[in-house]
């Protein structure tokens, strides 16, 4: 699906799941380089920036939650940037990029701003875009991890494993698709000048420095799943010890009376007690003191 937006000599060609067809458009309307044409069809693997004359490509990630999986995934973004023009392909919907475009089409003001001069403008904003939307994600963790750690303590130990677990995969898969960036915005900060105006600098500066923000937050947040997943695998453990105490506890106390039982159940010729009157009863309280010996025992060893 392709949409364009024009204004005056500049256009915004943004392709959604790109055919042979769009390749062929862009091949007919805009001066690429074949490397560029090749790459806008099959999915890349890496992030990346290389210019070809007066053309910038640019490869990027976007992290998108899953709310089915309860997943972050990777979606691909390919940037072409030119002197009046800047193309955009991906292959699923990205809410930032879309927000951008919808902006730029309804509103003509912003339209003006955006695509009235310098191409750098309308990248920085779509760039600029899509770190806000990736620091609401990080909030969005910040929220989850405050919420587990004001779980862990309610005696939820084994459900908050699962949810530990599907916490601490989310930021890896965070920190997996954010981490390559750097060197994408980092050559943006440093070659902007000789692209874009130099005006551009400290605009693509500043998006490196969010690059910066974002992962500093999520390096916290590594840290801090970390330390929760292992309190919960300590309260768990003392829990699981404190059953097992309990058990070998009441295993201990019922041996003695297993055994005595089975003694004076034995078929034999004589067994002591046995023909007496109330011997029933005899052999109960020697049971019963045998129990409550056991138990003052373990209570002044505090064992329980």
């Amino acid at each position: 699906m392709r949409n364009i937006i024009k204004y005056k000599n500049f256009t915004w060609v943004d392709i959604q799941d790109p055919t042979k067809d769009d390749v062929e458009y862009l091949k007919g309307n805009f001066a690429l380089h074949p490397v560029i044409e090749e790459q806008i069809i099959p999915p890349s693997w890496a992030t990346k920036v290389e210019r070809f004359g007066p053309v910038l490509f640019l490869v990027l990630f976007h992290p998108v939650w899953n709310k089915e999986r309860k997943e972050t995934r990777p979606k691909e973004i390919d940037v072409v940037v030119g002197k009046n023009f800047l193309l955009t392909s991906h292959y699923n919907s990205i809410v930032p990029l879309k927000a951008v475009f919808d902006e730029c089409n309804l509103y003509e003001d912003l339209r003006a701003k955006l695509m009235g001069g310098e191409s750098g403008h309308l990248l920085y904003h779509i760039l600029h875009k899509m770190w806000e939307d990736i620091g609401k994600k990080i909030t969005r963790i910040d929220r989850k991890l405050a919420s587990l750690e004001g779980s862990i303590f309610e005696g939820k130990e084994r459900e908050m494993l699962k949810e530990i677990s599907v916490a601490k995969a989310d930021i890896i898969s965070f920190w997996r698709i954010v981490r390559p960036l750097k060197g994408t915005f980092t050559s943006l900060r440093d070659n902007s000048s000789e692209f874009f105006a130099k005006e551009m600098v400290p605009y693509f500066s500043h998006l490196r420095n969010h690059w910066a923000r974002c992962m500093s937050s999520l390096l916290a947040n590594k840290e801090t799943v970390s330390a929760l997943e292992e309190t919960n695998n300590a309260l768990l453990t003392d829990k699981t010890n404190e059953i097992v105490k309990l058990l070998t506890i009441f295993a201990v106390i019922v041996f003695p009376l297993t055994l005595i039982s089975s003694i004076f159940g034995m078929n034999t010729d004589y067994l002591p007690l046995v023909g007496l009157p109330g011997d029933f009863w005899i052999v109960a309280a020697i049971m019963a003191s045998g129990t409550i010996v056991m138990i003052v025992f373990f209570k002044r060893k505090k064992w329980f």
